[in-house]
C-alpha cells in the first residue's frame, strides 16, 4: 500500500465542480487510486496564481468542494481528524486525506490563521508557495521568516501539525531549522546536489530535515529529476530515492509524487511512466530491483509519513 505525501487532487475535484460535475471523486479517481494501491495521502488546498480568481476565494471553493465530495463519497472517501480515522478507513476500505495548505497566500497574514485552519481540520501547513508572503519567502524570492512567520511556525508545531518547508528558500528553510522543536517535512522535494534546482534539497538541508525525526517526500515532476530532458525518467526518480535514503536512512523517505491534476492537455507535464496513481506499482517493481528490500520499501511507501500524520492527528 502507499501514502502520498502530496495530492493536488483537491484542484481538479474543484474544477470540476465548478463545472457542474458531481461526485467526482468516485468517478475520476477512486480506480486510479485503487488500481496503484494508494491507500490515503496529503491533500492540499492550493491556489495556482494564473487563475485570475483571488486567492482566498480559491481556497474558499476548495473547502466547499471538498465537503460537498464528503458528502456525496462519504463511503470511499474519508478525512482524518483522529488516529482512530485511520483504522476506521482502512476496515471501510476508505481512500483517507489529511487536509493541508500548501502555502498561506490566501489566508490572513497573521499566525493566527493557524488557529482558524485548525479548527476546518487542517493539520498540514506549508508557510508559503514559490513567492513571498507575510510569512516567508518561496524560492523564487528572497527573504527569510518574518516574525508572523516565526510565530506561525510555533504555533503550528504546539498544535502537532505538520509543518512542509518544500517551497521555502534556503534562507527561510534555515530559519525553520532553528526554530522547529519537532518533525518537519518536505512533502515533495529532491535532491539538489542530482538536479541542481532551488525546488530541491541540498544534502546538509537532507539531513537536517532527518534529524529532526521528519520526513523527505520524492517528487516525480520531471522537471526536479535531471537537468537533460531525455533523463528525466524513472530510473532517475529512483536515484533521488536512492541518495536521499543514503544520506537520511530510509525512515526519513517518503513519496510526494506531486503528479499533475492542474494541466488538463494531452501533453501536461509529468512523467509518461508516472501520470497517474495506476502506474506507480511498476516503480516500485523498480525500486526493488535497485536494491530496496520489502521491509524498507513498506518504509518509504507508507510507514514514515503515517508515523508523523498520526502523530499530528493525536
Amino acid at each position: 500500500m502507499l501514502f502520498d505525501g502530496h495530492s493536488d487532487v483537491v484542484y481538479a475535484l474543484n474544477r470540476e465542480r465548478q463545472r457542474g460535475g458531481q461526485d467526482v471523486f468516485r468517478r475520476r479517481y477512486l480506480q486510479p487510486f485503487r488500481q496503484g494501491q494508494v491507500e490515503g495521502g496529503i491533500f492540499v488546498l492550493w491556489s495556482n496564481p494564473e487563475v485570475h480568481i483571488p486567492a482566498s476565494v480559491q481556497i474558499q471553493q476548495q473547502m466547499q468542494t471538498l465537503h460537498a465530495e464528503l458528502e456525496q463519497a462519504g463511503d470511499v472517501l474519508m478525512m482524518l481528524r483522529s488516529p482512530e480515522d485511520i483504522r476506521l478507513a482502512t476496515n471501510r476500505n476508505s481512500i483517507y486525506f489529511l487536509l493541508g495548505v500548501e502555502g498561506l497566500d490566501g489566508c490572513v497574514q497573521s499566525e493566527t490563521v493557524i488557529d482558524w485552519l485548525y479548527e476546518q481540520g487542517v493539520r498540514h501547513v506549508g508557510l508559503t508557495w514559490n513567492e513571498a508572503n507575510g510569512f516567508a519567502g518561496g524560492v523564487y524570492a528572497d527573504g527569510g521568516l518574518t516574525e508572523p512567520g516565526r510565530k506561525a511556525v510555533q504555533r503550528i508545531q504546539q498544535k502537532n501539525m505538520l509543518l512542509d518547508v518544500s517551497h521555502l528558500n534556503d534562507r527561510s528553510l534555515r530559519d525553520v531549522l532553528l526554530l522547529a522543536d519537532g518533525p518537519i517535512i518536505a512533502s515533495h522535494s529532491n535532491s539538489r546536489r542530482l538536479c541542481d534546482v532551488p525546488r530541491n534539497l541540498t544534502d546538509e538541508q537532507i539531513r537536517a530535515i532527518a534529524e529532526t525525526d521528519g520526513v523527505i517526500g520524492i517528487n516525480s515532476h520531471p522537471p526536479f529529476l535531471y537537468a537533460c530532458e531525455e533523463k528525466q525518467d524513472l530510473q532517475h526518480l529512483a536515484d533521488h530515492v536512492i541518495h536521499i535514503a543514503e544520506l537520511a536512512g530510509t525512515e526519513h523517505v517518503g513519496f510526494g509524487l506531486d503528479l499533475n491534476y492542474w494541466e488538463e492537455d494531452a501533453d501536461a507535464a509529468g512523467l509518461p511512466e508516472l501520470k497517474h496513481y495506476g502506474q506507480t506499482q511498476q516503480f516500485l517493481a523498480l525500486l526493488k530491483q535497485r536494491g530496496f528490500a520489502e521491509k524498507e520499501l513498506q518504509q518509504i511507501c507508507r510507514d514514515n509519513f503515517l508515523r508523523l500524520v498520526k502523530r499530528s492527528l493525536a
